[in-house]
């Protein structure tokens, strides 16, 4: 913990299945991670990115360990309803939220900080 004890608070918004995007967005979840031992993490999948939270996912161990040290990573069910896809088709450390963006305004709104993954 930092001096004042402060716990930072931060969602990632992830909408794209370019893996090129995914690969950074985990790279900077690590590097974040790093570089601060009290923060608090969520990665909030819509639309195109959910893709990386599906089980064949070629980032599975990378998400598999950031979920270890403390990640929560999750699912909007609008979207899982609009392209069809079962729950049973992501990775088991994944949770369901109604909706990604009204999930990422709540979060904004109760103070955390906001990144959209993505260049």
């Amino acid at each position: 913990m930092n001096q004042d004890s402060t716990t930072y608070r931060v969602v990632f918004q992830l909408s794209s299945n370019d893996t090129f995007v995914q690969k950074a967005l985990l790279r900077q979840l690590n590097n974040l991670l790093k570089a601060m031992e009290d923060v608090q993490v969520e990665v909030v999948t819509h639309s195109y990115g959910i893709d990386m939270l599906l089980k064949e996912s070629p980032f599975r161990e990378s998400i598999e360990d950031l979920k270890k040290r403390g990640v929560r990573f999750l699912v909007c069910e609008n979207t899982l309803k609009a392209d069809e896809v079962d729950v049973s088709e992501l990775m088991g450390m994944t949770s369901v939220v109604p909706a990604g963006v009204a999930h990422i305004i709540r979060r904004q709104t109760e103070g955390w900080a906001y990144i959209k993954a993505g260049y």
